[in-house]
């Protein structure tokens, strides 16, 4: 049977070893699902666990991949005593610097485990939740003009409690149930008045 190789990581293999191996199958399934982009990436993570003159063996990359599955899928790691959210987009930003890192010279190779990775991701998750709490710190010493809806009070509502005077009180409590006269009516109302206004008297005669 033919072998195969691995494009990123390099590894020998033939199809008989992919299709029989059904923890192989189920964990590279489950990274695909998570993110094909992102899996891509994780891929070029495992090469930094790759011994010195050697190929990262499958059984090795897929252990590998199923420690970091439970987290990749809920987009959290907990380090520290607590858990930190970690989106997709983090997760990529993360592999990134220690791929760069890598390229640098600046990464002990071969890994021992994501110790590095995850101390990253704390960084990464620790300045996104800063920059929330500065941000709603932020609107709530300065609050946008106009954000709260202006209720309409009475004037008995606005003054102190000594200043009610009673008299005001029960006018505006009045003035609360009225009901508004119908236009029709108040408009026969002022008709009528004009109708039955006295003609003015004649003035009395100085004779």
């Amino acid at each position: 049977m033919s072998e195969l190789s691995c494009p990123v990581c390099g590894t020998e293999l033939s199809l008989g070893v992919l299709f029989a191996d059904a923890d192989a199958q189920q964990a590279f399934a489950r990274l695909a699902a998570v993110s094909i982009p992102l899996g891509a990436r994780v891929m070029q993570y495992l090469t930094l666990f790759t011994p010195p003159k050697t190929r990262l063996t499958v059984a090795k990359q897929v252990k590998l991949v199923l420690s970091l599955l439970p987290d990749l899928e809920r987009q959290a790691i907990t380090a520290k005593g607590r858990d930190w959210p970690v989106p997709h987009p983090v997760w990529a930003q993360a592999i990134d610097q220690m791929l760069s890192a890598r390229d640098a010279g600046r990464l002990e190779l071969p890994l021992k485990g994501h110790g590095y990775l995850f101390a990253i991701l704390v960084g990464l998750a620790d300045r996104h939740e800063a920059r929330q709490e500065a941000q709603q710190e932020s609107q709530r010493r300065h609050p946008v003009a106009g954000a709260q809806p202006q209720v309409a009070v009475g004037i008995a509502a606005v003054l102190p409690a000594a200043a009610r005077d009673p008299e005001l009180l029960r006018i505006e409590a009045h003035a609360e149930k009225a009901v508004p006269m119908p236009a029709e009516l108040r408009a026969k109302l002022l008709s009528q008045r004009r109708g039955d206004a006295s003609p003015p008297l004649p003035q009395e005669s100085s004779e």
